[in-house]
């Protein structure tokens, strides 16, 4: 039997066993505690590769199996000890999940008047948590809606010429660790050229920009779900991605040329259309005759990664 085997069925059957306690109320955790031990991956290949008798290595898979369940189990039910593994982007968003007693949603609405003077606009959104939305147009620079039980969110803006930069941060960044809502909607005039740089924690962000002039994209994640979908409104696009555990899709036009650079751990890739230049590097046919051509740079290490021309 492969030692692989042995240790992805354990690994399996103890993960549906906290499911299923957790669903009756015997145990509860959260994603973040189990996936910050994704390291017991690189012991298990590394282990697959030494030069040993197979014997051994079952054993030794066997005893990787115990040592992940035993920190999947004392991880889960103590939330406030030292994690000998830790994933680099959760630490700077997980150490402050919270300690206050907010539990009420409420619901927040702001909005930054448009100026014609203004030509470029650069929009930081402190995600952290929750579903984000960027869809509709709107009559005004940017609208914001939020319904939740996170923040309240501060808004600050500052202008530098034709340029104007939002700043949408969150004023306290403790929170309940279980029964978190946050539902974000935020609405931008079509008229301006956009950047966007998005702290995505464990959010799900969904950005509808193919009405808008998109030069930037910027979201750093943990353990995300990110949706992006550009237009062919401006001639040169990229999107920067660097994420821990996430699921990715960009939909891009298929008159716009296209390049993917991707470095990824644990990835599945699916770029339909694309040519494979060399390990990691992609492009569409139509790259370099194309007039308008998108960037897209994504670090990630277990993530579904998707790019659609449509």
């Amino acid at each position: 039997m492969k030692q692989s085997n042995i240790f992805w069925g354990g690994l399996l059957v103890s993960l549906g066993a906290l499911f299923i306690l957790k669903n009756i109320g015997l145990v509860y955790f959260n994603w973040l505690s189990i996936f910050s031990l994704w390291p017991m991956l690189l012991v298990l290949i590394g282990l697959t590769m030494l030069p040993i008798k197979n014997g051994i290595k079952t054993l030794l898979t066997i005893v990787l199996l115990v040592v992940t369940v035993t920190l999947i189990f004392t991880k889960t039910n103590h939330w406030n000890r030292s994690y000998s593994f830790q994933f680099d982007k959760w630490d700077r968003w997980e150490d402050e999940l919270f300690e206050d007693d907010r539990t009420e949603d409420s619901e927040h609405y702001f909005y930054e008047p448009y100026d014609s003077d203004i030509k470029e606009a650069t929009i930081t959104i402190d995600a952290v948590a929750g579903d984000f939305l960027v869809r509709e147009q709107s009559k005004h620079l940017m609208e914001f809606f939020q319904d939740g039980n996170i923040g309240p969110y501060i808004f600050s803006t500052n202008k530098n010429g034709d340029h104007q930069t939002l700043i949408l941060d969150i004023k306290h960044r403790h929170f309940k660790r279980r029964g978190l809502n946050n539902d974000v909607e935020i609405q931008l005039n079509e008229t301006p050229l956009w950047n966007f740089n998005i702290n995505a924690g464990a959010a799900s962000v969904d950005l509808d920009l193919s009405n808008f002039k998109t030069r930037f994209i910027d979201i750093d994640g943990g353990a995300s779900s990110v949706d992006i979908r550009l237009g062919d409104k401006f001639n040169k696009s990229e999107i920067n991605i660097d994420s821990g555990v996430s699921s990715i899709k960009i939909y891009i036009p298929e008159d716009s040329g296209c390049e993917i650079d991707t470095d990824t751990f644990l990835a599945s890739k699916r770029f339909s259309g694309f040519d494979k230049l060399k390990r990691g590097l992609y492009q569409t046919p139509n790259f370099e005759v194309s007039e308008n051509r998108i960037y897209i740079n994504i670090d990630a290490a277990i993530t579904s990664l998707e790019v659609v021309r449509y």
